[in-house]
């Protein structure tokens, strides 16, 4: 199950422990490794990390109960049980946001977060998520924001009208939490990140892209599952793929569609200039998560030269080694395919005004350009920080 990596014990238990439904294989190799000398407290730890605590706790407790040191297995019942309650009241909430947003003329798309839990894992406690997605089009976010906080959401960014324009045009999302409940919302106008800029946004308006589903008996559109598994494996690699809840998630999907159009979504991805960051997600989906992939998108994985970056990626999952701010850049260039997409990548990640960059000074539009030098300061800070 974990390809040619050299895994711990521990890391392999976790591997195996992260799916929602394991094969009989899976359950073997999970009582072959309980049986090991394992360092709990590592895994624990690892499994928080990777916000696979549930997964873990779920499994382990009905395939090797008695493997469990008993002071970790009441902490991970607990937490499991916590973030069950803690789940149900997020969930609870996205129906209450967007039941009030399409009272007020505002249709939200919901994604990630409860609605995968829900569509995909079949179980609101196999996830740990930490806030609430939505998009919504450019032109109601600022509607969208007005209803919020009459709904006693804060923003977290405290913005002019002038920063306002300034945010609309450099980021992709407003943040918001809840006074009462301290739940965080994130409404977004662009469904991928800064860091991977494509031209195809469009795209994301046609009927096909999206999918309206029932939620404890409530309509709610969200994206289909096609596109998104593109747009979690373009997520991912924004997060320089370091979280393997966010493999799972993909994986999780890939098993819940049936006859996925993978020539199509090949397409789609090189017409964006993401083919690369693609198949790197495939391949470590193939081999740490044994995800079933058609022979032709196989050979195209081996001949996509993703070999060590994918072993590098791997390796620091589960290492607590960070990658500093130049290498960064350097990391980010490489997953792209083109020159001009590499080059993009660069000068974004130097000269793209960050949200605290946005926030720490008021520039009427003439003045706009000064951001950029603003964060070229950030930038050379946080390099010296190693931040």
């Amino acid at each position: 199950m974990v390809g040619n990596y050299d895994l711990k014990p521990e890391d392999q238990l976790l591997l195996n422990c992260s799916l929602t439904l394991l094969s009989g294989e899976n359950i073997k190799r999970i009582k072959q490794l309980t049986n090991q000398d394992l360092d709990w407290n590592y895994l624990i730890d690892l499994a928080y990390k990777h916000r696979l605590s549930p997964l873990l706790y779920w499994h382990l407790n009905r395939s090797s109960p008695e493997a469990i040191p008993s002071n970790l297995k009441l902490e991970l019942k607990e937490h499991f049980h916590k973030n069950v309650q803690k789940n149900l009241m997020m969930f609870k909430e996205l129906l209450e946001v967007v039941d009030i947003l399409q009272k007020q003329g505002v249709v939200p798309i919901p994604y990630k977060g409860p609605v995968l839990a829900i569509l995909i894992y079949k179980n609101l406690g196999f996830r740990i998520f930490g806030d609430l997605d939505f998009y919504v089009p450019i032109e109601d976010v600022p509607r969208t924001r007005d209803i919020l906080v009459n709904e006693g959401y804060e923003p977290w960014e405290k913005l002019t009208s002038a920063q306002e324009k300034s945010f609309y045009k450099f980021q992709r999302e407003y943040h918001f939490i809840n006074k009462l409940t301290g739940i965080n919302l994130e409404i977004k106008w662009k469904f991928l990140s800064t860091l991977i800029p494509t031209s195809n946004e469009p795209v994301f308006q046609e009927n096909e892209f999206f999918k309206e589903v029932n939620l404890d008996q409530f309509k709610v559109k969200t994206i289909s599952p096609e596109y998104l598994i593109l747009i979690l494996s373009i997520h991912n690699a924004s997060h320089a793929y370091s979280s393997l809840y966010r493999f799972c998630d993909i994986s999780e999907l890939i098993r819940y569609c049936s006859n996925i159009k993978w020539e199509y979504l090949l397409k789609i991805a090189d017409d964006w200039g993401v083919k690369r960051i693609f198949l790197i997600n495939l391949k470590i989906l193939r081999e740490l998560f044994q995800i079933q992939l058609p022979g032709d998108v196989l050979e195209l994985i081996n001949n996509s030269n993703v070999d060590e970056v994918s072993k590098d990626i791997v390796k620091r999952l589960f290492t607590s080694k960070p990658r500093g701010v130049l290498e960064k850049v350097v990391f980010h260039s490489n997953l792209r395919e083109k020159r001009k997409d590499k080059l993009k990548t660069i000068l974004i990640m130097i000269f793209l005004p960050t949200p605290g960059v946005i926030e720490s000074v008021s520039l009427p539009r003439a003045l706009e350009p000064l951001y950029y030098i603003l964060r070229v300061f950030q930038m050379v800070k946080n390099v010296i920080t190693n931040q």
